[in-house]
């Protein structure tokens, strides 16, 4: 399993292309770099050419920093606890050996 950080997510997607993903509703630069990884990532996952470990915590990992960025910028946001809660159930359902927690520790704590 391989987490795509930042070297290897410039290798998979131009910073053009890339920027096809930012939302136009967040006005931080590293913010919405951040943002655009994770949604690349999600919108993308049966054309990575991945196993499907390494794609679901790699947009895991994405997510993780955006929300860490999130609430260092704008604070502690009930909605953003959400949405983490529903894709580790969507990471659950689509791997069939479930979550390996250790993992997302390790992902949370980077």
């Amino acid at each position: 399993m391989k987490i795509l950080k930042e070297n290897e997510m410039k290798q998979l997607i131009s910073d053009e292309k890339l920027s096809e993903f930012y939302n136009e509703n967040i006005d931080d630069n590293r913010l919405n770099e951040l943002f655009s990884r994770y949604s690349f990532l999600k919108t993308n996952v049966n054309l990575i050419p991945l196993d499907k470990q390494s794609i679901y915590y790699s947009i895991y990992f994405w997510f993780v920093q955006f929300k860490k960025q999130y609430f260092t910028l704008i604070g502690q946001d009930e909605g953003m606890e959400q949405e983490g809660f529903k894709l580790l159930e969507e990471i659950d359902a689509n791997l069939k050996e479930g979550i390996d927690w250790a993992i997302i520790k390790e992902l949370e704590d980077f």
